[in-house]
């Protein structure tokens, strides 16, 4: 193999009449060397892939930050097929958490409470907008969903963030004040965000009035507000059993389902799928889970 001086290089790669041959131990420096600059130029790019996802995410919690859901909810509210909504949600009382068992515990409390999203939320985009303020854009589950989807979603999502969570040698609770405004042909993201700021803040004030203990939730519309408080649940999922019938909360809706086995943090659930017909198994987080009182005569004759 010859490898050409820059003299060469100028004569079109001819070398010249005076040029030598490259000896081997010249070859081989000229290859470690070019090694070495492929080494640096792969560094450089995972660097830079790494400070491109730093720059879109919440570093605590590890989802989407204000910086990315402002760049990707507006061609989200332009699809057309599947009508969105914005939602708002701020927990009550945090700060008392902060200051009563540490900011680790605080900040493992918005780790769960971000997972606990994600997780009933699935592939709808989740952000932390800072502190303890979150958002998110659900979209309906089909195009010839009912108007009102976003009640189910406003509920399942309450469903997912009630449960108890264990943080250090503490069980803590939280609640929320959600904010909900169907986007219908709406695609001006300040404006759905300012309506789901207010229905937030009526939500605080509704649960401050009536002291109540729940998550409450406003669904701003053209038409009026809708408030509903979601209660403490009962039985908490933690306490799954095998042949318990629940209701598994993922993806803005509420499906019925069986548990088969169940541990402290995890339920493998035999469920309905997201179109009705048939029925699907998967390992569910309990924070996603709650006791299903309603009977589904399929799922439970199955048990």
């Amino acid at each position: 193999m010859r490898i050409l001086d820059s003299a060469a290089a100028d004569m079109g790669g001819v070398p010249p009449e005076n040029a030598q041959l490259r000896t081997g131990p010249e070859i081989a420096r000229l290859q470690a060397r070019i090694d070495q600059l492929a080494a640096h130029v792969q560094r450089l790019e995972q660097e830079r892939a790494s400070l491109r996802y730093m720059a879109g995410h919440d570093e605590l919690t590890g989802i989407a930050n204000r910086r990315l859901f402002h760049a990707l909810a507006p061609e989200l509210l332009r699809d057309g097929d599947r009508s969105p909504a914005v939602v708002i949600l701020d927990l009550n009382g945090f700060k008392p958490i902060n200051d009563t068992y540490g900011h680790d515990a605080g900040d493992e409390v918005l780790r769960v409470v971000a997972r606990r999203m994600t997780d009933c939320l699935g592939d709808h985009l989740v952000a932390r907008l800072g502190g303890d303020e979150f958002a998110a854009l659900p979209r309906a589950p089909h195009a010839d969903a009912s108007e009102a989807w976003w009640h189910e979603v406003a509920r399942s999502l309450s469903a997912a963030i009630a449960p108890p969570m264990i943080v250090g040698d503490h069980t803590l609770s939280v609640t929320a004040s959600i904010g909900v405004v169907p986007a219908g042909r709406s695609t001006d993201l300040p404006v759905l965000l300012r309506r789901a700021d207010q229905a937030m803040f009526s939500a605080k004030r509704h649960a401050n009035t009536t002291a109540g203990a729940g998550i409450t939730w406003v669904v701003s519309t053209e038409s009026g507000d809708h408030t509903e408080t979601y209660g403490p649940v009962a039985t908490p999922a933690v306490a799954c059993r095998p042949g318990d019938p629940v209701w598994v909360h993922r993806n803005g809706a509420r499906r019925a389902g069986v548990v088969e086995s169940a541990c402290d943090w995890a339920a493998l659930v035999r469920y309905r799928s997201p179109n009705g017909a048939g029925t699907m198994v998967d390992t569910i987080p309990t924070s996603s889970l709650t006791i299903r009182a309603e009977a589904d005569p399929y799922l439970d004759s199955l048990a």
